[in-house]
């Protein structure tokens, strides 16, 4: 199926979504799939894990961060696969696929931490004012942060869409084309997730303190980064 003969089938199917009820479908999704509560629990428990790992012997920063990259794949396909399958079987052709749907473009976020840091370094030993030197560090983390979002979210919408392609670049190349078609909408919607779990943290910190944020941490990604932007490309919202 080409891509525009599959958009107009979708918008048959689907009618075209306001934002509200766009939540709705999501949240109408996610209540008939219980087991979606496992991927974030799973990495609930495998940030604990990792906080077990001694900061001080050999090597253990670079194996943490590596650790950490593969529990945030594993996480993030266990509930795309939940999320875009029955909800209670898991293939695992499919989980495969998917996982390197995830995985490809984690060297992305790496250059980009390769580029940024000579810029930390150089900003935290600058002679300015604490104030500005705070707020350039913000802003790099906010863009990390949306970087892992947009890649998340197109690696999410590949999987959706990988009956179109021969293979995972094809999937993930015509991901990328809807994310550049609609990109005021998904700089809207995951700048908006990102508030919104930064906000979260702070409130379960303030008054729950415990696995409440660590939780929060990893659910607010995966509903904003893969159930939205599923579900905004199957109901036909979305530009090809």
């Amino acid at each position: 199926m080409d891509a525009g003969r599959g958009q107009d089938v979708r918008r048959a199917v689907y009618p075209r979504l306001t934002v509200g009820s766009l939540i709705h479908e999501v949240r109408d999704r996610a209540l008939q799939r219980p087991w979606l509560l496992v991927p974030p629990l799973l990495g609930l428990l495998g940030q604990n894990v990792l906080a077990l790992l001694s900061p001080g012997a050999a090597g253990a920063v670079a194996l943490k961060v590596a650790l950490s990259a593969a529990l945030t794949v594993v996480v993030t396909t266990l509930f795309a696969e939940l999320w875009l399958g029955d909800g209670r079987s898991l293939s695992p052709r499919r989980f495969l696929q998917t996982g390197t749907l995830f995985l490809l473009p984690y060297p992305l976020l790496l250059a980009f931490g390769l580029m940024t840091t000579p810029f930390v370094y150089w900003i935290l030993r600058a002679d300015v004012p604490a104030a500005a030197s705070t707020a350039a560090l913000y802003l790099v983390l906010a863009a990390g942060k949306l970087a892992a979002f947009f890649l998340g979210a197109a690696s999410a919408i590949a999987a959706a869409r990988r009956a179109e392609s021969s293979g995972a670049l094809g999937a993930l190349l015509l991901a990328a084309r809807v994310l550049w078609a609609n990109l005021g909408f998904f700089l809207l919607l995951l700048a908006g997730f990102w508030v919104f779990q930064e906000m979260g943290v702070y409130l379960a910190r303030s008054l729950a303190p415990g696995p409440l944020s660590g939780f929060f941490t990893t659910a607010v990604p995966l509903i904003g980064c893969v159930a939205f932007p599923v579900e905004a490309w199957r109901s036909g919202r979305l530009k090809a």
